[in-house]
């Protein structure tokens, strides 16, 4: 039983530190986003990274973010029915959606590799000056995938052991 927690706790750590490169790469995003500004406006040089650059950041912090913010319960949810019936049945419920919602994040990942080991194969770079070989950003997606594949089976574990309680 002990291995079980120590494994649960290490797995809901890998997704807070999932949660943490994610809000690090929101202030990349805004520090490159804020030198472009600065260089466009005051010097009249743009950059030919910092747009390029900041789209793969927030694709970054929305993907690898994911999980965390299904352990965090900062998900949109829609709760008419869920709010209608009993805690018990709440708590099915949640624990139906959640293995609907690891399945969908079993199918994404799975194909998220694929794509990216296709990108890999055949050696896509990016079509600005920087030349980004694409498996790279594109990586966040099957990491993301994974984590967002984690944090449903600890909700599944959360929603199966509380026995009618629920996060509201």
């Amino acid at each position: 039983m002990d291995l079980f927690k120590t494994l649960y706790k290490f797995i809901d750590r890998i997704i807070r530190l999932g949660g943490i490169i994610s809000g690090l790469f929101v202030v990349l995003m805004t520090v490159m986003i804020f030198y472009e500004i600065v260089s466009r406006a005051i010097f009249n040089s743009p950059t030919i990274f910092a747009t390029e650059l900041s789209i793969y950041s927030l694709i970054g912090s929305c993907f690898i973010g994911s999980g965390y913010a299904l352990r965090t319960f900062s998900h949109i949810t829609v709760d008419l029915v869920t709010n209608a019936v009993p805690l018990k049945v709440k708590n099915i419920l949640e624990v139906i959606s959640n293995i609907l919602g690891l399945l969908f994040s079993v199918i994404f990942t799975y194909y998220a590799i694929l794509h990216v080991q296709g990108t890999y194969t055949i050696g896509t770079t990016s079509s600005s000056l920087l030349r980004v070989p694409m498996y790279i950003p594109e990586m966040m997606l099957p990491i993301g995938g994974v984590l967002l594949c984690m944090a449903f089976i600890l909700q599944i574990i959360d929603g199966l052991s509380r026995k009618g309680e629920t996060h509201t």
